[in-house]
């Protein structure tokens, strides 16, 4: 309708395209300001895709640095298939040879409670207490309760016996379920954990229904046991042991024994430098820090020199940095002998990458597998306390001082308050709420006031500190992306606000011309009316 009615001034007007007229002259003024908001937001997006990628990597190289805490410097083996055994916590395994002998496996006790119709069969109410302990082989046999507490169940008018299973099974330490025999009967069938000190005794209320005086073995389980629980029998190179299961994993520090069946003869157990699964691990390591350093060094090009190109994030400081302290970390010597990375065969080029020599780091690990540790595992040890668990990302090296009121049991580990509750032993356990410690559990004797912790980072623990530093929430990287995105939402609200200027400005101008050629057509048609009349004049004379 516009440029209809533009059209039919422009007839009788100055033949001006005023249309195209207001078009040019809006973007004359308004194309310089909307090329410059959005060049700006365009660096912004380039930048902010910068950040995003560097973060990207950080958390990727972050991920692999936690792979790498679980890698074990030794390789364990047994040469009989009745004893298996794997590295539970690699920091402590000093297994050099070791033999193992299997007399008797760990039992669960199995009780089956027979002659039931169905599942749902009516047992009645009543109270059953369960207690844990052990039944001695004497005829009849005495029970004596372990430390665990007795539970009693209390069954109402109407309960089952799956409604007995399912009680049952909800205590720990403890399955049942009812069971299909096979030849119209259900029996409900309960197991133990492994251990002779897991045993079950079932007593039954006196004023119970009598339906449920059957699963009363208080005086002995005999009539219903099918398998009475034990303890497994070992020997660790020829001094005996018993313990409650078959997974044992208190016997040899840092490693796991899972025995399936008896020895004739002692499982022999060695170990030696995990050398080929060690390699692996490190050749990944060395490959992530190169394409972590590679990534840094092209986002932060200047683009110099015929057929330089600039980086998303050129001349950035924070992406610089982030390369040095990497640097940095590497160049260290960590544990108490100052191990270096060069030690284990991994060498720093001319242009900061990082070299793998593998012959020289199978002979180094082969001469002395400790030598890894360091690299990859923090070493944390306590004086008069025991420690378990790993300190923060942010923890640092040093001597941490415990203090501890023997009377309150009120402890402060380095000015921090620990939360604390005494065990049954008489020990006290702590937990590590906050401060360079955080996420530390430890455990002090009763009478303990004093205690020392010294922690000596890793590598690679001081590589996932230095890197959850810059991905915090609130540090530096997070700082330019905030500050970016909100320059992109300020840039992208000027820009929305100039696209409602420029309609504004074409309005005007369309207005201006059209006023203009209104005034132009009006002079031309009364200049065609004198003409005309003037013309008339002249052809009556």
């Amino acid at each position: 309708m516009e440029n209809e009615i533009l059209t039919a001034l422009n007839r009788g007007g100055t033949g001006i395209n005023i249309a195209e007229l207001a078009d040019s002259l809006t973007q004359a003024e308004i194309a310089p300001r909307r090329a410059l908001i959005a060049e700006r937001i365009d660096r912004a997006e380039v930048r902010l895709s910068g950040y995003d990628r560097l973060r990207g990597q950080a958390e990727q190289m972050g991920d692999a640095l936690e792979l790498m805490r679980g890698l074990s410097s030794r390789s364990l083996s047994s040469d009989n298939s009745a004893v298996s055994v794997t590295v539970s916590d690699p920091g402590k395994v000093d297994l050099q040879n070791a033999r193992i002998g299997v007399s008797q496996l760990a039992q669960s006790q199995v009780l089956s409670f027979v002659g039931f119709s169905e599942a749902e069969a009516e047992i009645g109410a009543g109270a059953l207490t369960v207690e844990f302990g052990n039944w001695s082989a004497d005829v009849p046999p005495v029970f004596s309760a372990g430390t665990r507490t007795a539970q009693t169940i209390t069954f109402q008018p109407g309960s089952s016996l799956a409604d007995m299973a399912e009680a049952l099974s909800s205590l720990d330490g403890l399955s049942a379920r009812v069971i299909d025999l096979g030849d119209g009967t259900f029996s409900l069938g309960v197991i133990s954990e492994t251990g002779s000190q897991n045993a079950l005794r079932l007593s039954v209320a006196a004023d119970a229904d009598p339906r449920m005086a059957q699963f009363d073995i208080s005086a002995d389980p005999g009539a219903v046991q099918v398998q009475g629980a034990q303890d497994a029998k070992l020997s660790l190179n020829g001094i005996a042991v018993t313990r409650s299961s078959n997974q044992i994993d208190d016997l040899l520090p840092g490693v796991t024994l899972n025995v399936t069946g008896q020895t004739l003869s002692d499982a022999n157990l060695s170990g030696r430098a995990n050398v080929e699964g060690a390699l692996e691990v490190m050749q990944s390591f060395v490959d992530i820090i190169n394409a972590t350093q590679g990534l840094v060094k092209s986002l932060t090009a200047r683009g110099f020199g015929e057929g330089g190109v600039a980086g998303d994030l050129a001349g950035d400081s924070l992406a610089d940095g982030v390369l040095r302290g990497m640097q940095s970390v590497l160049s260290r010597g960590f544990g108490v002998k100052g191990v270096h990375l060069s030690d284990i065969g991994i060498r720093t080029e001319r242009d900061g990458s990082l070299s793998l020599d593998a012959d020289r780091f199978s002979t180094a690990l082969t001469a002395n597998p400790a030598l890894l540790d360091p690299l990859i595992r923090d070493d944390l040890v306590g004086t008069t306390v025991q420690i378990s668990g790993t300190p923060g990302s942010g923890a640092t090296a040093g001597r941490y001082a415990l203090t501890r009121d023997t009377a309150t049991g009120e402890a402060t580990l380095a000015g921090v308050a620990l939360i604390g509750s005494a065990q049954a032993n008489g020990d006290w356990t702590y937990r590590v709420p906050s401060g360079p410690m955080r996420g530390l559990t430890l455990t002090v004797g009763t009478g303990t006031e004093r205690a020392e912790i010294n922690f000596q980072p890793s590598m690679v623990g001081s590589l996932q500190s230095y890197l959850s530093g810059i991905l915090a929430d609130g540090n530096a990287l997070a700082q330019r992306e905030d500050a970016l995105g909100a320059s992109i939402v300020t840039e992208t609200t000027a820009l929305e606000a100039l696209n409602l200027r420029s309609e504004e400005v074409r309005t005007r101008y369309l207005g201006q011309f059209t006023q203009m050629e209104m005034i132009v057509t009006q002079l031309n048609s009364t200049g065609d009316y004198l003409t005309n009349l003037v013309e008339g004049w002249n052809a009556d004379r």
